[in-house]
């Protein structure tokens, strides 16, 4: 009897052209032996249910695909089962695009590097994003990244993903690109919920910093290494709250814990967080079910800005346009609708509860309440959107009482921007050649700043530039910015203002 020999092979690839079919399960194999979960897994009638309304026709898939985050977690967990779990993905790439397998063909196999440009281009319009897809039972769904909804939605509202990125994809020489945040199915060997949630967090606010996107693995051990409430950190059994934040701490990141309050309160909590690219991590406790849960928010819905409901307050709020967020739920899949609105607990408790839009009666999972928000923030990023929300309240009662034309109309809007980045954007800002002179060469900024906006119907008013370094708000004001709705025989009022509250008057 001979041994039979293993190993040391390299391993084939192929690339499979084929048609969105009417169910994306389909082109899946049905596990056998499988008890736990019923099949389909929902997460895989969801994405192909997102890619159709997306306007998918076409999948490229390859067969042979390394995923740095799913080869860690062979490497730390699967590698040592007695089942021989492969170390590689298919990856599946979507395209709006009808073509065959030949028709592919042609658009590799040109040389013309005109002709090769048309065909990279033509590509990139139809690209809709990829998913890895991972050899586990019941959790298929590896690193996705999908384009989001368009901006508009059908009946009139807004969307905004502040929580999204550009991710560069190689295939066959072409390279493409898709703005979406990685989502992936939590597997509950290395990654439960929360793991999944901070990670597609940690996609979006690590690689601004210039800091690694830690792997589910590596969260799952970082969150582990001091407590363990389980007994033990794999399988993943889930994080709790301070798990979270100590994982995050654990990736280079300081992460305020924001109790859910009001409804009032945590929709502007997310509006400025998700707004400013720090997509925020939801504690959220479904009704009807014991077991926590958490998500990403990667964007909201925003309607018409509510009007004021105190004849004394002369400004509106901005958060109250959000109707809704876009969640990565894994439970459910990427950019999932979500409506916003008060509920009153058995003990009279007024809080948030989420509404997420699941397909057919799925009662107990879609009704949760807010519990706690996780942001992941760069550590020198210590101003608080509530400090910041204190002053834009002062701020806009002064404008609104120094120009009555204006009580009323004013809405206010809290972000943190890269001071580098809003020193770009001020060339249509509207300031003089001074004014703009000393923002662009005089006026030092802290890396992230802090900006109360001020706006009219007609067009932004004001900006307060905050020093986002700092805790305090009134204190660290660095200008206040003259936009282009103030007016010009008023400046004198701009300056009177900056005597209340300190900064560079910029006009």
């Amino acid at each position: 009897m001979m041994l039979e020999r293993r190993g040391h092979n390299y391993p084939p690839q192929a690339i499979d052209v084929i048609g969105l079919p009417d169910e994306l399960a389909s082109i899946f194999p049905k596990p056998v032996g499988q008890v736990e979960d019923h099949w389909p897994p929902l997460q895989l009638t969801y994405l192909g249910s997102y890619v159709a309304q997306l306007g998918g026709k076409t999948l490229v898939v390859e067969n042979h695909y390394i995923d740095r985050d799913y080869i860690d977690d062979v490497a730390l967990f699967y590698a040592r089962s007695l089942r021989d779990y492969p170390n590689y993905c298919y990856r599946i790439h979507f395209f709006s695009l009808p073509f065959d397998k030949e028709r592919w063909r042609s658009l590799v196999t040109e040389t013309d590097a005109g002709r090769r440009e048309q065909n990279r281009k033509l590509l990139q319009d139809s690209y809709l994003g990829f998913a890895a897809v991972r050899p586990l039972i019941g959790a298929p769904i590896g690193r996705t990244v999908l384009k989001t909804f368009p901006e508009q939605t059908p009946t009139g509202e807004t969307r905004a993903f502040g929580g999204a990125r550009d991710y560069t994809v190689h295939l066959a020489g072409f390279e493409l690109h898709v703005r979406g945040l990685a989502f992936q199915q939590q597997d509950q060997g290395v990654s439960a919920c929360a793991t999944t949630a901070l990670w597609s967090a940690l996609h979006r606010v690590a690689p601004q910093e210039g800091l690694p996107v830690p792997t589910p693995a590596d969260i799952t051990e970082a969150a582990s290494r001091y407590v363990l409430e389980d007994g033990r950190s794999l399988p993943s059994a889930g994080l709790s709250i301070y798990q979270i934040c100590e994982a995050t701490r654990a990736a280079g990141l300081a992460p305020p814990l924001i109790r859910g309050v009001s409804l009032e309160h945590d929709r502007a909590q997310i509006l400025a967080y998700t707004a400013s690219g720090f997509p925020p991590v939801l504690a959220i406790q479904p009704l009807n079910s014991a077991d926590g849960h958490a998500v990403c928010a990667v964007g909201v819905k925003l309607g018409k800005v509510g009007p004021g409901v105190d004849p004394e307050i002369h400004y509106r709020d901005a958060a109250t346009a959000v109707c809704g967020v876009y969640l990565h739920d894994d439970r459910l899949g990427p950019y999932a609708s979500t409506q916003l609105e008060s509920y009153t607990l058995d003990a009279g408790e007024i809080q948030t509860k989420l509404n997420i839009r699941w397909p057919g009666d799925q009662a107990s999972f879609n009704e949760a309440i807010l519990k706690a928000i996780i942001v992941p923030l760069p550590p020198k990023l210590r101003l608080t959107v509530a400090r910041m929300r204190g002053l834009a309240v002062a701020v806009a009662q002064r404008v609104a009482l120094l120009f009555p034309e204006f009580q009323g109309a004013i809405t206010i809007n809290c972000v943190y921007r890269r001071g580098t980045s809003y020193r770009e954007g001020a060339f249509a800002h509207g300031l003089s050649e001074e004014g703009l002179y000393t923002l662009l060469c005089g006026t030092v900024l802290s890396r992230y700043v802090g900006a109360i906006e001020l706006t009219v119907p007609d067009g932004p008013l004001l900006d307060v530039l905050i020093d986002a370094t700092e805790t305090q708000a009134n204190p660290s004001v660095l200008a206040l910015i003259r936009r282009q709705m103030w007016p010009t025989s008023a400046l004198s009022k701009l300056e009177a203002m900056v005597k209340v509250f300190g900064g560079t008057c910029l006009r």
